[in-house]
């Protein structure tokens, strides 16, 4: 039997959840969605920084990307094996949480305050179209309850008590390119614009740049080598190109997003020794 520890490292995007807010704020359907954001922070339906409540984050792309070790060496690769993205315009999203928890299960789950946000979204998400998901909700062995299977990049990168910043920052520190010119506050006006694509291709570079601090750490532990950390992240990035940047219109602009960051993502340190 295989014993070692495999990844599913995931990112989600989300708009306001217009309906709920609505209701919630008696509003009429034709009142402005930036200004049913408003009316919720100041209403205080947000956490001091403006960030929306979990209930009001309705999910409009989500990714995640599975990785495996195959052999305990440290001098053996962490490969990357296959990625699960979703767009709210392409399938429902009760499909996609289905497949999200199913993904997930068995693996160590890896994002940037995903403990805080990513996970907990997604079982309200669970929870409010009546999915089942025993591997994930009802197991000793998943990362609700085994801190060994949650390696949320904001606390492990620099301690619990480490002030590691936003994750463009955290990217950049190790020569990552990190965000494409755009971030989460912006996906909103981008799904309102019809640009889902590009939100889908940014929430892509998101997960992809998380997998690759992961490799750093795993040199950190020990656990891997550099040879084998640059080994690991040329696959990933080679995967992403042809997996998901196959999928996306030669020289639209999502595709020009996506390579963009891919190409940077190979002239890191991580990606080339050299």
């Amino acid at each position: 039997m295989n014993s070692q520890p495999k990844w599913a490292i995931l990112d989600l995007e989300t708009r306001c959840n217009l309906a709920l807010a609505r209701e919630v704020l008696d509003l009429a359907p034709c009142v402005d969605p930036l200004e049913v954001c408003q009316r919720l922070v100041e209403q205080g339906h947000a956490e001091s920084s403006g960030f929306l409540k979990l209930p009001f984050h309705e999910p409009v792309c989500g990714a995640v990307l599975l990785a495996e070790r195959r052999e305990a060496a440290p001098a053996a690769p962490i490969v990357a094996t296959g990625w699960l993205c979703w767009r709210a315009d392409e399938a429902p999203l009760e499909g996609f949480v289905g497949s999200f928890f199913e993904s997930i299960a068995g693996r160590v789950c890896v994002g940037f305050n995903s403990t805080g946000f990513d996970l907990p979204l997604m079982e309200l998400w669970a929870s409010r179209m009546r999915l089942a998901a025993p591997a994930y909700f009802d197991s000793p062995h998943s990362p609700r309850v085994a801190p060994a299977l949650n390696c949320d990049l904001q606390r492990e990168a620099a301690g619990s008590h480490g002030r590691v910043g936003r994750f463009d920052l955290l990217c950049k520190f190790h020569g990552l390119p990190g965000k494409p010119g755009m971030s989460g506050k912006d996906v909103e006006s981008m799904v309102a614009s019809g640009r889902l694509d590009e939100v889908q291709a940014y929430n892509v570079t998101d997960v992809l740049q998380s997998f690759l601090l992961l490799l750093h750490l795993q040199v950190r532990s020990g656990a891997l080598t550099r040879e084998a950390a640059t080994g690991s992240a040329k696959r990933a990035i080679e995967l992403t190109r042809s997996e998901v940047g196959g999928r996306l219109p030669s020289a639209s602009r999502a595709w020009e997003l996506l390579t963009a960051s891919l190409d940077a993502c190979a002239k890191a340190p991580i990606a080339d020794a050299g």
